[in-house]
C-alpha cells in the first residue's frame, strides 16, 4: 500500500536544561540525530517544541516556575536537519525566558523556515493557522494549550494561544473559528494541536474525548495531542486519527518506574487523497538527553503497552512482524462513546 502523504508525528521536544548540555559537549545534532531518518522519510514531520531557543537568561516575569527550558539557538537547524518543518509553541513553556526568549524562538525558527503556530507577538498572531506545502497538498495547522494561562497572549501582548477548555461549549467555537482560514486556504488535512490535560497520566478523560470527537466534528482531520510526557492510545472517529498524547521526543525528565517514561513512540499517519490509510507505530527510547530506536526489550514493551491503550480506547493496533500499525477497516472505534 503506497500512501500518497506521510506524516510524522513526535511528542515534546524538550531541549534545554541536560539536552543543552549534550547538544554544547556532543553537538548540536547528537540529541536528535539516530531518530533523524525516520522524520526525514517522512513527508511532514511535526512536533511541540516544549522550550525557548535563546541565548536570553531573563526567565518570566510573572509567577514563579518549577521549571525553565532554555535550547541553544542553534537547536533550531538541530530541528531543521533532523527533518522537522513544523511545530506547535502553544505550550507552557514557550515564555519561560519571557518574551525576549519567544521572539528569538520565532526568529530561529523563521531563519530555518520552519513553520510554526500557537504562539506570537500578539493574540491574532498566536491564533494564526501555519499552512505547509506537501507537494501539491496543503496540510495546516492551528494549536491551543489549556494551562499557563498567564502566558496568554492579548491583543496589544505576545504570548501563546490559550484556551479553556472546561467551557466546552467556547472550546469547541474556538476550534470551528481557527478551522476556517485553513478551510479558505485549501488546505486538505487540518490539524488540530491540543497541549492538554496533566502529565504522567496513561489515559485521556471523558471530557478530552468528547472535545477530541466535537474537533472532528466540526471538521478538523487529525487531533495531535500532547502534554502528559508518555504516550496515550490512538482512537479513530468518523475515520479521523486522534492521538490524544503523543509523549515526548526528546527530554531529561526523570524516569517513572511504572510509567516508563522513556519509552516513546513516533506516530506516523499515512493518508490517501481522502482518507486514513494507516498508522505506522515507531518506537523510540530517551536515554541521557538523546532519542534512539527502541531496542527488542524496549519496543516489546512499548508495542504491549500500545496495544492495551488502543484497545482501552476502541482502537486494534496489530503486529506484522515487527511493525505495529492500526488499519482504519480493522480498528473498531466505539462510534457511540458517551460520557
Amino acid at each position: 500500500m503506497t500512501a500518497d502523504l506521510r506524516l510524522m508525528f513526535g511528542g515534546d521536544a524538550m531541549l534545554g536544561r541536560h539536552v543543552r548540555d549534550v547538544m554544547l559537549r556532543d553537538g548540536i545534532h547528537a540529541p536528535l540525530g539516530a531518530v533523524a531518518p525516520l522524520l526525514r522519510a517522512a513527508d511532514l514531520a511535526i512536533v511541540n517544541l516544549e522550550c525557548a531557543l535563546t541565548d536570553s537568561a531573563l526567565q518570566w516575569h510573572g509567577a514563579p516556575k518549577a521549571f525553565y527550558f532554555r535550547a541553544l539557538p542553534g537547536a533550531g537547524q538541530a530541528l531543521f536537519d533532523a527533518g522537522v518543518r513544523l511545530v506547535s509553541l502553544a505550550n507552557n513553556h514557550s515564555l519561560d525566558y519571557d518574551v525576549q526568549g519567544l521572539a528569538d524562538t520565532l526568529r530561529t525558527l523563521d531563519a530555518r523556515c520552519i513553520a510554526h503556530t500557537g504562539a506570537g507577538p500578539d493574540l491574532a498572531w498566536a491564533q494564526s493557522p501555519a499552512v505547509v506545502p506537501c507537494g501539491d497538498v496543503l496540510v495546516g495547522m492551528a494549536a491551543f494549550c489549556d494551562h499557563q494561562d498567564d502566558f496568554a497572549a492579548t491583543d496589544d501582548h505576545p504570548g501563546i494561544a490559550w484556551l479553556d477548555l472546561h467551557d466546552e461549549a467556547a472550546a469547541v467555537d474556538a476550534f470551528a473559528c481557527a478551522l476556517a482560514p485553513l478551510r479558505t486556504a485549501g488546505v486538505r488535512w487540518p490539524i488540530l494541536s491540543l497541549h492538554w490535560g496533566p502529565n504522567m497520566v496513561t489515559a485521556p478523560s471523558a471530557h478530552l474525548r468528547r472535545l477530541a470527537r466535537a474537533a472532528i466534528d466540526v471538521g478538523w482531520k487529525i487531533v495531535y495531542g500532547h502534554s502528559a510526557h508518555v504516550f496515550h492510545g490512538v482512537e479513530l472517529y468518523r475515520g479521523c486519527p486522534i492521538l490524544y498524547a503523543a509523549g515526548d521526543l526528546v527530554d531529561d525528565y526523570a524516569v517513572d518506574p511504572e510509567l516508563r517514561n522513556d519509552h516513546q513512540l513516533l506516530f506516523e499517519v499515512r493518508l490517501g487523497d481522502d482518507a486514513l490509510e494507516r498508522i505506522v507505530l515507531h518506537p523510540i527510547f530517551i536515554r541521557h538527553g538523546r532519542a534512539a530506536p527502541a531496542d527488542h526489550t524496549q519496543r516489546t514493551w512499548i508495542h504491549t503497552r500500545m496495544q492495551a491503550l488502543c484497545r482501552d480506547l476502541g482502537t486494534a493496533a496489530r503486529l506484522d512482524g515487527d511493525t505495529l500499525a492500526i488499519e482504519p477497516d480493522a480498528a473498531t472505534a466505539h462510534e457511540g462513546f458517551v460520557a
